[in-house]
């Protein structure tokens, strides 16, 4: 694999997250395009890799915060025998450059004019109310991923569970935070069109994958084996200080409040530098 090549499989595995040699499930495996390699071939390049040359990828990858991790068949349910699964996972132990932004998510779940701080409650919301249906109901822990096939919703209970959610939180009245009063002024269509664009995001990422349609519930959405892998790691190496905080071994008696709220004011800070920075450009 010389640098060229390793260019094509960094910037394949950056496109899909995944790869496999055998896709399981009856998924054909991706074709080539313009500009990019098959799946085929990436996997061919890794496979037939020399030891130096796969260090040198795992170096490439390591200085954008990135690392491939590699399944045999035996290791998770769904990895066909004689295959192997290629999954490109954020390293926890290191920081992302700004290359990889965030803007899809916050143009993708924007209905109006609504802030980066306010959108990120949204997600957050959105995200947590899919693993209550892909982890909670199954009595499923986030370290439980070779369960990630029964693991499956469709996208009315997720905008059931969203609207049940909403109405909660207007009945808190002044009770409930800023950050949760952002999410009552919504109308019409506007919980559904959220949602739709949720699972939209995590189709496009590899999260997510259509199994059926139901006659009554509409699509239906399998977890895939990445969607497990990286909630796992966001478990044990992103939410471990939530689980501090309801254990209360939070540092100076910190609240699940409180960290909602450093989270939105660090997001309504960007909306701020962000203004300032056109407004220096107009100038």
């Amino acid at each position: 694999m010389n640098m060229t090549e390793m260019g094509e499989v960094v910037a394949y595995l950056l496109r899909y997250r995944a790869a496999e040699r055998l896709p399981a499930g009856g998924r054909k495996r991706r074709a080539a395009r313009d500009g990019q390699l098959s799946e085929r071939d990436v996997c061919a390049l890794i496979d037939d890799a020399s030891d130096i040359e796969r260090e040198a990828l795992r170096d490439f990858l390591a200085g954008q915060g990135l690392r491939l991790r590699v399944y045999e068949a035996g290791d998770y349910p769904g990895i066909a025998p004689g295959s192997r699964y290629y999954a490109l996972l954020p390293d926890p132990d290191m920081d992302q450059p700004p290359l990889y932004t965030r803007e899809p998510v916050f143009n993708a779940l924007r209905l109006r004019q609504e802030s980066r701080a306010e959108l990120a409650t949204w997600y957050l919301q959105l995200w947590l109310l899919m693993h209550t249906l892909l982890y909670t109901r199954y009595n499923r822990a986030l370290s439980d991923v070779s369960r990630y096939q029964e693991a499956t919703f469709a996208g009315a209970e997720l905008v059931d569970l969203l609207r049940d959610q909403v109405e909660t939180l207007r009945g808190l009245g002044d009770e409930a935070s800023e950050a949760q009063r952002s999410l009552l002024d919504e109308r019409g269509e506007d919980l559904s069109r959220r949602v739709r664009a949720f699972i939209e995001l995590h189709v496009g990422a590899g999260m997510l994958e259509p199994v059926r349609d139901d006659d009554t519930s509409g699509e239906v959405w399998q977890q895939t084996l990445l969607g497990a892998l990286e909630s796992e790691q966001i478990g044990i190496h992103q939410l471990g200080h939530l689980q501090a905080l309801i254990e209360g071994r939070g540092e100076q008696g910190g609240s699940l409040d409180d960290v909602a709220d450093e989270d939105i004011e660090e997001a309504e800070s960007r909306d701020r530098d962000s203004l300032n920075d056109d407004t220096e450009v107009q100038a």
